[in-house]
């Protein structure tokens, strides 16, 4: 049986929706089980051209949707590559991220590139967050030597011990250090939005981190803050949840404010994508393709009363968009861009250096707090043995 109608039967046609239109050849919504079907395509297509390859499996929501959830063109679908030590595909060019974005059939696919070392045992395995849970559920996409099914028969027994949940957490733990420790490089090469962004990204670690604590698949995409606040409310400590809001700076903003910032960073994105020629660490997500993803995320946070939440998601597309527009693009509309980036740093409360190194002290001290609470959710855990 091949790869995709594993998932499903394809015919000749479901391979030639064009994308934005997520859409059947019926004219229907696209289910899940028809995106991981596109997307288990893709990866048999692609064989020939990856050489080392050893497996793949789906990461992130796509794990947990339902057959026949709708899954809007706003959604992209991840997944991960395994190569043998030594491939080509492992090499890097540049310190940014190792992924392939790609659109297959009217999906967006984001392919994270891994090394066979991250799955040598169930062990390692079992002490990476970005990895385990994916691992306990029907995830496997290609597994020609049966080594993913291996593991998964022991990830599965002891996903719950105490041991490694606190592995876990302590990769979350050195996970927010590495991010903390690239604000001198990011503050000095990319300015201070930027710098700022970083906060955003370590709030995905918190989230990480209570999903984590709580056996849950973990949820760190645009809808990150969305999913700590729920975390947070089922233990009833939503003060933690304001407080980080607070750290941002967007606790107070109305929709309104955000809806204008969502329109600037779509037309700096869109402007970004067509100048982009040098390097960026956000490039992976500046592609035509993933518009809808980048953009349309942010557009079904609004339209769900959720504002405050898109608004680190927007921070961060307008700031690597930005960057690009005052390194390619046109020089004559730099002023422009960064009277914008000045204007938000204003608008976060964090325009001076004395503000931004405040937030990033008051977010170390949220931070461990979080993993307190972490800590206290693990010891009270029916499944945790």
């Amino acid at each position: 049986m091949s790869i995709a109608n594993r998932f499903g039967r394809l015919t000749p046609g479901d391979l030639d929706v064009p994308y934005p239109r997520v859409a059947t050849r019926a004219g229907q919504p696209m289910t899940a089980r028809q995106a991981r079907t596109q997307a288990a395509a893709w990866v048999e297509a692609s064989l020939p051209e990856w050489p080392g390859i050893i497996g793949a499996h789906f990461v992130g929501g796509i794990t947990i949707m339902p057959d026949d959830a709708p899954f809007r063109e706003s959604k992209d679908i991840d997944l991960h590559l395994i190569f043998e030590e030594g491939s080509p595909a492992l090499r890097q060019s540049g310190p940014f991220m190792n992924v392939l974005e790609v659109e297959f059939g009217g999906v967006a696919i984001e392919a994270g590139v891994k090394s066979a070392s991250e799955y040598r045992s169930a062990e390692v395995v079992l002490s990476n967050p970005e990895i385990a849970h994916h691992l306990t559920l029907d995830s496997l996409i290609y597994d020609p030597r049966g080594m993913l099914q291996a593991l998964q028969e022991q990830v599965r027994r002891d996903y719950a011990r105490r041991g490694w949940v606190l592995a876990r957490v302590e990769h979350e733990r050195n996970s927010l250090a590495n991010v903390m420790a690239l604000r001198p490089m990011v503050a000095a090469q990319y300015g201070p939005l930027s710098e700022l962004s970083l906060l955003g990204y370590g709030s995905t670690v918190l989230t990480g981190l209570l999903s984590v604590a709580r056996l849950r698949p973990p949820r760190i995409g645009t809808g990150a803050l969305v999913h700590l606040g729920s975390s947070l409310a089922a233990y009833y400590r939503l003060d933690l949840y304001d407080e980080l809001l607070e750290v941002f700076g967007i606790r107070r903003l109305t929709a309104g404010e955000v809806e204008i910032w969502l329109d600037e960073a779509t037309e700096a994105f869109d402007l970004a994508v067509a100048t982009r020629r040098t390097p960026h660490p956000f490039q992976h997500k500046m592609h035509a393709h993933l518009r809808p993803y980048v953009i349309g995320s942010a557009r079904d946070l609004l339209d769900t009363n959720s504002h405050r939440e898109a608004m680190p998601w927007i921070h961060a597309v307008y700031a690597g968009a930005t960057d690009v527009l005052l390194v390619d693009g046109p020089e004559s509309d730099r002023p422009r861009w960064l009277a914008g980036r000045e204007r938000l740093l204003a608008v976060l409360g964090s325009d001076t250096p004395a503000a931004r190194a405040a937030r990033f002290e008051q977010f170390q001290r949220l931070a461990d707090r979080y993993f307190r609470l972490a800590a206290e959710i693990i010891d009270q855990h029916p499944l945790v043995r």
